[in-house]
Formats: structure tokens, sequence, C-alpha cells
């Protein structure tokens, strides 16, 4: 098992808005609540060989896909053509694994880059990757049933990489308007010094 990026990327993260007063620490809250919701189903009912289902992770990925379907325009039609690559993927995976090298970090740069032209907004393509991939874990237990010895729901790869992706888009988007700012704010000062004023 490979070491869950995911769980302490939305922890440091609840901890920090929560310390900082940010205004997204409550939709982080809401994040780290339905973890461990998901976690206590794990508890409750644990999953059957050949299927782990990491309910913790569903969770999490559920509340992120309502919360960014409430904040973006177009919902349906880039879902459609995310699902339809991931669908793809999943085919063939279980068809001809192995052949391509690095196929899951090829497939992941196509889903990006047709979420993000069929969307061009953080929330949209947030709404198009997360509900794909949810859509894609029934597809899996369908396609799978009967091929696999052993399949982690979501993939282990999945959820890092989701996690680490909007964590540091995100980021960036951040920095970058505080950076605009601080340089609309020199700008503003510097006219402001240069300004000729007037004799009353």
């Amino acid at each position: 098992m490979l070491f869950p990026y995911g769980e302490w990327a939305i922890l440091f993260l609840t901890l920090l808005t929560w310390t900082e007063k940010h205004p997204s620490r409550r939709f982080f809250l809401m994040l780290t609540v339905a973890w461990l919701v998901g976690k206590c189903l794990e508890l409750f009912l644990p999953g059957t060989m050949p299927w782990h289902w990491h309910f913790a992770r569903l969770a999490v990925m559920l509340v992120f896909w309502v919360w960014a379907l409430r904040r973006t325009e177009h919902r349906w039609l880039p879902l459609l053509f995310t699902s339809l690559i991931v669908g793809v993927e999943t085919l063939f995976l279980v068809n001809e694994p192995g052949v391509v090298p690095y196929i899951s970090w090829v497939f992941a740069s196509v889903l990006v880059l047709v979420a993000w032209l069929s969307t061009k907004s953080y929330w949209g393509t947030a709404a198009a990757l997360t509900g794909s991939t949810l859509l894609n874990q029934a597809f899996v237990r369908f396609t799978n049933d009967g091929i696999v010895r052993y399949a982690d729901l979501p993939n282990e790869f999945v959820w890092n990489f989701g996690v680490g992706f909007f964590t540091i888009w995100a980021g960036l988007n951040l920095g970058w308007q505080v950076y605009t700012k601080r340089g609309l704010q020199e700008k503003d000062a510097e006219q402001s010094i240069f300004k000729p004023r007037r004799n009353i």
C-alpha cells in the first residue's frame, strides 16, 4: 500500500484553514467529516475479496463532487467526455494490461486536458474528473468481475493523483491571486506618488 498522501494533505489543509480562519475551512471540515463517516463504514462493512472498498475516500470524493457541481456552469457534457475516457482506460487495462508504459499517467494527462478544455474552470474540471471517477467505480466492478484477484476502489493512483493535482492547482491559483493583487497595489502606490496635486 502506498503512503496515504491524500489523507495527510486533507488533514493538513483542514488544520491550516481552521487555525488561520480561512473562508474555506467549512469546506475542508466537511471533507474531514465525510472521511470519518466513511472510515466508520469501513469498520462496520468490511470489504470482501477481491473488492476492497475505501468508503472514506469515496465519501470524500462524493462530497467534493457535489461541492464542485454547485460551483460550475458546464456540468453534464464534460462529465460525459471524461466518463468515456475513463471507461476506455478501464477496458484497455482489462484487455491489454502492461502494454503501454506509464499508462495511468498518460490517461490522467488526457483526462485533465479534456476536462479543462470542456469547462475552462477549476470547479468545472473538478466536477468532471471526480464525477467520472465515481461513475467508473460501478463500471470497474462490472468489467473486472471474475478477472482480477484484488481491486482497490478507488484506485490508489487515482486517489493520490486527484488530491495532489487539485491541491497544487488551488495553491498555484491562490499564489497567483496574491501576486497580482500585490502588483496592482504597488502600481497604484507608484501612480499616487507621481500624480500631480491640485492647488486649491
